[in-house]
């Protein structure tokens, strides 16, 4: 799709702050990616999913961006052709080839009733992914049955035209003066068998949500800390069967969406993350303690004023005048170092939760569910992503080493307490 025919999308965008640090951290076998798919009832029409994704790129146009190397920082320029729908793979997530032109941040892949968007966190993150998978989805069904789905929820309509405040960088436009130091106790890490190079196993849980559900309410607290308890409790299982790092809390990370604290319409990176640590030993094992401590934790780090501090010092480091100055090699080798000392430093794992995505009834009875998966990550072997659609809650651990004890322990745990799990796995 040629640059004339949407004269609304610029020639180039900068970075957004949460991203800038991406292209720095990459390395030439990993990159930090993510994965959002949605399971159909019937088999997907490559050819018509082609052409939705023409509709929809035209809709949101930075997703047909290409990144590109400037003096001081990279840029994400406009191009003028169209990234073609590939083959799904059992092993997903490798790392984008981006030299050279015609290359895309993004891949959307199908296989029978999948359609899955995997995406450079440089593009976008969770809710940015998946309100363009949506919309593309609803503009395929569109394409297949006639009937229009409503533009409604994270569904955009690919008739209008691409709205600025959809691409813009939030990050600056609420930061304020005061911040907060980002330095931390660092995590313990858990260590493991690591699998074939490569390979990224993972490892689903489909469950109810209504039982989910019900299970929260029954211990009086959200699924998502639910959720991020058992994992906790799994991974304190881990530590305490090792002697290594024993001073150091098992720490797990639990992003949150800024759109909801400032009213942002951005499809571009605009979340945050809180790092939850627990020492082992001190009497803080019990589901319900953890339950509680998390809960607490959660409620005072996710106050407005607390999360803008913290990443107003991100905003503030990128307006350092020494570091605008410089020059993008030594940018590169500045950010590479800052994540290598920091980045996953500070956490154990991560848990990221997109929501219970609600579809319009339309849409709904031609939906079977959705899935997120986190790519590997440099230093921490294990990753957990949660997405609740059609009834339906899929947990996904994605993982690099051969040990079970953690999802074993956290999928156990729910049967126990009376949520039905059916496990699904590539390998």
């Amino acid at each position: 799709m040629s640059q004339k025919q949407r004269p609304t999308a610029p020639a180039w965008l900068s970075l957004d702050n949460a991203a800038k640090i991406y292209p720095a951290a990459r390395t030439q076998g990993w990159m930090p990616l993510f994965r959002v798919s949605i399971n159909f009832v019937e088999e997907v029409d490559r050819a018509l999913l082609q052409k939705a994704l023409q509709r929809t790129i035209k809709r949101i146009p930075q997703f047909g961006y290409r990144l590109r190397p400037g003096l001081f920082w990279f840029y994400l320029e406009d191009q003028d052709i169209m990234p073609q729908v590939e083959d799904d793979a059992r092993n997903p997530m490798l790392p984008f080839n981006l030299a050279g032109s015609k290359r895309f941040m993004f891949r959307l892949r199908c296989h029978k009733k999948r359609v899955a968007m995997e995406v450079f966190h440089v593009l976008t993150d969770g809710y940015g992914a998946t309100t363009f998978l949506l919309t593309l989805s609803a503009e395929y069904l569109y394409l297949k049955t006639g009937k229009r789905i409503p533009a409604e929820g994270m569904i955009l309509d690919t008739r209008e035209a691409p709205r600025r405040e959809e691409r813009v960088d939030s990050f600056p436009r609420v930061a304020r003066e005061l911040t907060q130091s980002r330095g931390e106790q660092s995590a313990w890490q858990l260590k493991g068998t690591p699998i074939e190079a490569g390979f990224l196993r993972v490892v689903t849980g489909i469950m109810p949500t209504e039982k989910l559900l019900f299970l929260a309410r029954e211990k009086k607290t959200t699924v998502n800390t639910l959720l991020a308890a058992i994992i906790m409790q799994a991974l304190m299982i881990q530590k305490e069967g090792t002697k290594r790092q024993k001073r150091r809390p098992v720490k797990l990370s639990l992003p949150v969406n800024l759109r909801k604290y400032y009213g942002s319409a951005t499809l571009r990176n605009f979340s945050f993350y809180v790092n939850v640590p627990v020492q082992t030993g001190h009497g803080l094992d019990g589901l319900d303690d953890l339950i509680t401590y998390i809960s607490h934790y959660m409620g005072l780090e996710t106050m407005e004023p607390q999360l803008n501090a913290r990443f107003s010092a991100n905003v503030k480091a990128e307006q350092n005048k020494l570091l605008r100055a410089a020059p993008l090699f030594l940018k590169v080798l500045v950010l590479r170092m800052m994540y290598r000392m920091t980045g996953e430093r500070y956490i154990t794992s991560t848990l990221t939760n997109l929501g219970n995505i609600k579809l319009p009834a339309e849409m709904a009875k031609q939906v079977q569910r959705m899935d997120v998966v986190l790519g590997s990550a440099q230093k921490t072997p294990i990753g957990a992503a949660v997405i609740s659609c059609n009834g339906h809650t899929c947990l996904s651990f994605s993982k690099t080493i051969r040990e079970t004890g953690v999802e074993r322990h956290v999928f156990t745990t729910l049967i126990k307490l009376g949520v039905p799990v059916k496990i699904e796995s590539n390998e």
